[in-house]
C-alpha cells in the first residue's frame, strides 16, 4: 500500500501581537518566511515515528518547513518551491487594522469560498498544487511512503488533489503545527 503523508511545519517564532494595515501584510509575511522556529513547538512523539518512518521526506524551499525537517531528524531528499505555501491575494483596505495572522485567515477564507476566484493567486495555488501532487506521484512510484513537510494552506490543496486522484485520507486531517494529514492508495 501507498502512502504520503503531509505535514504542517512548526510555529513560528515571530510577533502577531500589534495590528497593521494591508499595505504592510506583505513585508510581515516576508519576515515571516524568514523567521526561525519557535524553541518550544515541538512535535508528538507519533508525528516523529511516521516521518521517520517514511521512505523519503521532502520540504518547501521555505526556512520553517526546512528547521522543522531537522527538529524532526530527518534526511531530506528534496527541497521543492512546489510545496512552498499557497499564495494569498494583495488587497488594499486603507484604515482597517488586525493582526498579521487575522489578516491571512480572512483572506484565505475569501478565496476559499469563492470571494476571490477572478485573483491570480488561487489559480496560482491550484495549479501549484497539481504540480506538487505530480511530483508525489512520481516519488510513490517509487517509494513506499513519501513524506512532505510543508505548510496548511498548500497541504490543503495538495490533500484536495490527492483525493480527487483517487487517494483515500486515513482518519482527519490536521492543519495546526506539527500536524499530519496521511493519504494511501
Amino acid at each position: 500500500m501507498k502512502q504520503i503523508t503531509l505535514i504542517r511545519h512548526a510555529k513560528v517564532d515571530i510577533d502577531n501581537s500589534k495590528t497593521i494595515d494591508s499595505s504592510l501584510l506583505q513585508k510581515w509575511i516576508e519576515a515571516y518566511d524568514n523567521a526561525p522556529i519557535h524553541t518550544e513547538s515541538v512535535p508528538s512523539e507519533e508525528t516523529v515515528r511516521l516521518v521517520q518512518g517514511a521512505d523519503v521526506v521532502l520540504t518547501s524551499t521555505l526556512k520553517r518547513a526546512i528547521d522543522s525537517a531537522s527538529v524532526l531528524g530527518v534526511e531530506v531528499h528534496e527541497q521543492n518551491k512546489l510545496f512552498n505555501e499557497a499564495s494569498i491575494p494583495e488587497v488594499k483596505i486603507p484604515f482597517f487594522k488586525l493582526k498579521p495572522k487575522s489578516w491571512l485567515v480572512i483572506l484565505r477564507l475569501m478565496l476559499l469560498f469563492g470571494l476571490g476566484k477572478k485573483d491570480a493567486s488561487l489559480k496560482v495555488s491550484k495549479a501549484q498544487a497539481k504540480d506538487a501532487v505530480q511530483r508525489l506521484l512520481e516519488l510513490s512510484k517509487k517509494y513506499d511512503h513519501v513524506a512532505v513537510v510543508g505548510h496548511g494552506g498548500m497541504n490543503w490543496l495538495i490533500g484536495k488533489v490527492l483525493i480527487k486522484e483517487g487517494w483515500s485520507m486515513e482518519g482527519k486531517s490536521s492543519h495546526k503545527n506539527w500536524g499530519t494529514t496521511t493519504f494511501k492508495l
